[in-house]
Order: structure tokens, then sequence, then C-alpha cells
């Protein structure tokens, strides 16, 4: 499909492992022809979206992924233990006290450590699917969002190493430590901007797809906020809800694929995710190409000057 004109701007959100999606989206719209411009990317958004943009297929992603969960280093990892440690899934009654013991660890650790994770285990993900590049070098623009601590700001990184970038956008406040860059402390770019879709605005897309995979706000009863932890909790989500469906107003296509209620770091259930970005894009490739046709068709001068007369002296005007 070939069209003129207009930027397409491809804005990728936070949401963990739930960012898995994103290969499925990116895929359909390669399959399509929908050709795109620049890629924001937040967190989990900015490790695909570099991904991609770096010159990766869909499939090769994916196959990277698929490697990575099955390796030696992955099953070792903090990582997949705190996922599994979050999982619904059915365990025994050893994995119970495992889980259990885990947490308590965790949460000793976080009072004497600024993250729950080593810094490294989530960096050897970074690495093994990101190469060594500058950001200004990736085949399609990119840009990675974070946020810095210190001043409570949004921050694009478009410069720079990509892998470093990835990393402080994707640092999950307590659960990877921050990234100091210069004077900032750079953390996960959700929390100023959970869809980058202004960014996306700012650096040139004319047309703004947005890809959302955080949990939707889960419906609660009076027995879910009777406590102050639970009340607290409760209104940080409706928060957090707000500020995202405040910005994803600003998109022209807002892709939602049914990631559920999966936990950020729950590797264990991650298998259907791509599959699930696949459906949810195909349901919009219509109102994309659409939007396409309507925003980016470019009169020619011809037909400026033919629809000129036609407006000032066809027969019937005077």
């Amino acid at each position: 499909m070939k069209w003129t004109g207009k930027k397409v701007g491809l804005a990728l959100g936070g949401g963990g492992v739930r960012g898995l999606s994103h290969i499925g989206v990116l895929d359909i719209l390669e399959q399509e022809g929908v050709r795109v411009d620049l890629i924001v990317g937040t967190s989990a958004g900015s490790l695909i979206g570099g991904a991609y943009a770096s010159g990766q297929s869909p499939k090769e992603i994916k196959t990277k992924i698929d490697i990575y969960l099955q390796s030696p280093e992955f099953d070792k990892s903090s990582l997949k233990a705190i996922g599994l440690s979050f999982s619904p899934a059915p365990k025994s009654s050893l994995q119970k006290a495992q889980s259990y013991l885990l947490n308590r660890y965790y949460l000793m650790r976080a009072f004497f450590r600024p993250s729950l994770l080593p810094g490294e285990d989530f960096k050897s993900l970074i690495n093994y699917l990101l190469p060594d590049i500058d950001i200004r070098d990736t085949r399609v623009p990119f840009y990675a969002v974070a946020t810095d601590l210190i001043t409570g700001k949004e921050v694009i990184l478009s410069e720079g190493s990509l892998r470093e970038a990835v990393l402080a956008s994707s640092s999950v406040p307590g659960a990877v430590e921050p990234v100091r860059k210069g004077d900032k402390l750079l953390a996960d770019g959700g929390i100023t901007s959970s869809v980058p879709v202004r960014a996306a605005r700012e650096l040139g897309a004319d047309i703004v797809i947005a890809v959302m995979v955080g949990r939707s706000l889960p419906k609660a009863t009076d027995a879910d906020v009777d406590t102050a932890t639970e009340i607290i909790y409760r209104a940080g989500e409706i928060t957090s809800n707000r500020l995202e469906e405040a910005e994803l107003a600003g998109a022209d296509i807002v892709i939602r694929p049914e990631v559920g209620d999966l936990h950020w770091a729950d590797f264990a259930r991650s298998g259907d995710l791509v599959k699930k970005g696949e459906n949810a894009c195909r349901e919009y490739v219509k109102s994309i190409k659409t939007a396409l046709r309507e925003d980016r068709a470019v009169p020619s001068p011809g037909q400026l000057i033919t629809g000129f007369f036609r407006k000032y002296f066809s027969p019937g005007k005077k």
C-alpha cells in the first residue's frame, strides 16, 4: 500500500510480559503493507519497538524471545522466579513454600536495595534481544520514553545506546533499578506515559496508532476496599487508568489486545500473547486503512484547480 504525505507513528505501551502482544500487532501491520514512519515505546513497548526498529522482523523477535525463555540463563534468573511467585497457575506444596520464602526475601530486599531484581537479570534479556547500536542508527526512527525521578518529567530518549535507553524505559519502579544518565535518574516511562501517544505527536506523527497492553481497571466491591492498604492501591489504579485514557484520546486508532489480568512478570502464561496481538490488530486493519486514505490523500495541483473552477464557475454560480 503506497501513501504520500503525512507520517504514521506507532505508540507502543508498557505492560511487562503483556508487551509480547506488540509482536503480533507489528506482524499484521507489516503483512497489510501499513508503513510505520516512527516508533515510540514505553517500557515493554520500547523493548519490542526497539527490536523491530533495529531491523528484526516480528518472526525473528518472537523466535529470539522463545529461545531466551527456554535458556538456562532465564531458568535460573530472579525474573522467572518473581513471575512464578505472582502467577495464579496451580502450584505444588513445594512451589508454594518456595514462593512464600521468595516473597519474604523480596520484601526484606526492598528495605535495603533500590530494586527487587538484580540489574543483570533484566539486562541479559535486553542485550540478547537488541543490537549494541545508537538509537539514531535504527532502520525505523525510534524513541524510548522514560521518567526522570528527580524532576518528575517525561524524558524522550533519542540518542545514545539503544540498550541503555530501553533499560531506562523498562525500569519498573521497585523491581528494576533506575538508570543514572547525567543529572537524571531514569525509570519506567509508564510512570508518566503508559502509552506514548503525546510523544509520538510531538515527534512529528500525523496519524498515531496506539497499542495498549495494560490491564483494564478491574471492577471492585466494598469488600475490595475495606482496609487502608486496599484503598490506597485502588486509588492508584483509578488515577493510572484515568491518565491512560486521557492520553489514548489523542490517538487516531487504539488497539487493545485481550491480555486479561496477566501479571507483568508472569512469563509462564505468555504463550498466546503474540496471537492475541495479531487478532486485535486484524480487527482494526479496515479502520487503519480508512484513516490512511482519508488523512494521507494529497490532492494534485490539477485536482485543486478543477475543484476551484467547479466551486466558483460551475453553472448556476453567480
